[in-house]
């Protein structure tokens, strides 16, 4: 089972913002900061947007709805009188939405793609607008139960989005090396917290095993147990860079049972202790962002 997230926690997983009506244009970057790793959506209800990507440039006009994958180089020009939402999900929280049944396959590539809907009005589900005033009404009640609603609330927003766009998003074939590649990936967002044995995430992905640890060596060069550590260490150097939380909380926070046992496997794997660690990004801030390329998403 899943370690549940504080609310805390969920407020750094999620990213809700009212975008209202300006009388000049305005110029957002989206992934910067806190949010560099966030696959986001736009909503658009009223106004028009130009979406610049490494890929080209996107004019999309209201009502539309925008999946837009996580890049450095993404700016977004709202025109004057533009009004929506802008959302945001981690890593975690994106896998979370999508799932990893068997039926979540349909949504795995939806971080990958920039998928827009045009002429957005959705059918199928309750309103978008009333779905973001929900999810931000949740964060800012931080009651329980409050991570399954937001998950809930942006799986119906990504699946709208999805259907309305009518675009067919190409996933790797069933039981390819690739869409058991992703199948994990996804497991372990939802599930790097509770320390699960490797032999439990091929469980639940349907193969053995040693069938997971031969597919990883293949096509990443790194073993399952590699793969989950490396994960583990991008989201413990995160906390450490950008919170104020305790040694502890932070040991906490990723399923530790006692923060000298996390200590150490941090030091395993960075040759600094958390404090260490700290202390020197501190010192040097060029050393955030060499401490986030070492310990990225897989290859």
């Amino acid at each position: 089972m899943a370690k549940p997230v504080g609310a805390d926690d969920l407020a750094k997983q999620v990213r809700v913002e009212a975008l209202p009506a300006t009388l000049r244009p305005q110029v957002l970057r989206p992934c910067r900061g806190q949010y560099e790793m966030f696959t986001h959506v736009l909503l658009l209800d009223a106004g028009q947007a130009a979406i610049e990507m490494a890929s080209g440039t996107a004019e999309v006009d209201s009502p539309a709805g925008v999946i837009l994958p996580a890049s450095s180089a993404m700016t977004l020009t709202l025109g004057a009188g533009t009004s929506g939402w802008l959302l945001g999900l981690s890593p975690m929280a994106l896998a979370n939405a999508i799932g990893a049944g068997p039926e979540s396959s349909l949504l795995a590539p939806l971080g990958l793609h920039q998928i827009i809907a045009r002429d957005f009005h959705p059918q199928t589900v309750p309103d978008p607008d009333m779905l973001a005033r929900a999810i931000l009404a949740e964060l800012a009640r931080g009651a329980e139960g409050g991570q399954l609603a937001v998950v809930a609330y942006m799986r119906l927003i990504l699946l709208s989005v999805w259907r309305e766009s009518r675009v067919e998003v190409s996933a790797p074939g069933h039981g390819s090396e690739l869409h058991i590649l992703e199948g994990f990936r996804r497991t372990v967002e939802v599930h790097f917290r509770s320390h699960k044995r490797i032999a439990d995430y091929a469980l639940l992905l349907g193969i053995t095993e040693s069938r997971l640890r031969r597919i990883c060596q293949r096509n990443l060069q790194r073993s399952p147990l590699e793969l989950v550590h490396l994960r583990m260490m991008r989201e413990a150097t995160t906390w450490l860079e950008r919170s104020g939380k305790s040694i502890a909380e932070i040991a906490h926070a990723l399923g530790f049972a006692e923060s000298t046992e996390f200590s150490h496997f941090f030091k395993r794997h960075s040759q600094l202790s958390p404090r260490q660690y700290r202390e020197t990004v501190r010192r040097r801030a060029e050393a955030v962002t060499g401490s986030l390329t070492s310990f990225a998403d897989w290859p």
